[in-house]
């Protein structure tokens, strides 16, 4: 019997006759559900704060980047999800209402998200989850998933 050496094979037996594939890996096929997704954003006056000190950058700044880049993947793993916009001041408001696919749609909600430029103090958000169980209920009757990201400040 032959024996192989070195660090991390230290003193295990060959077998001569016998050539062993290595072990396939593979994931079991499924599907990627067609999601909506919602967007919430908060718009009051902190979301104006910089990100750190000396930098042009605000709260709001990285919350965009960040929707987009989002946006961005799940279009790349699927591009049957679709995005709408909305905005949490004194109360939610719709900001894109229809559910899109489009990049240059969701881009251009992104850009038209603005800060307020006062507190709003208690936001109510009744509304959003309103507007989230009717809006669940369209995407479920169409077979798709539906998901809410609400982004606080």
């Amino acid at each position: 019997m032959l024996m192989e050496g070195g660090p991390a094979t230290a003193a295990i037996p060959l077998r001569s006759t016998a050539t062993v594939a290595p072990p396939r890996y593979s994931l079991p096929p499924c599907r990627f559900y067609g999601e909506d997704v919602l967007f919430c954003v908060d718009v009051d006056v902190e979301s104006k704060a910089e990100m750190a000190k000396g930098r042009a950058i605000t709260r709001l700044d990285a919350i965009k980047q960040a929707v987009l880049l989002f946006v961005h993947t799940k279009l790349s793993m699927n591009p049957d999800h679709r995005f709408a916009f909305s905005i949490l001041a004194q109360s939610v408001s719709w900001l894109r209402k229809e559910f899109s696919s489009e990049v240059d749609s969701a881009l251009s909600a992104v850009r038209a998200i603005t800060a307020a430029d006062s507190s709003y103090g208690l936001a109510d958000i009744t509304q959003l989850f309103r507007i989230a169980a009717h809006e669940a209920k369209k995407s479920r009757a169409q077979g798709r998933l539906f998901r809410v990201v609400n982004l606080i400040f």
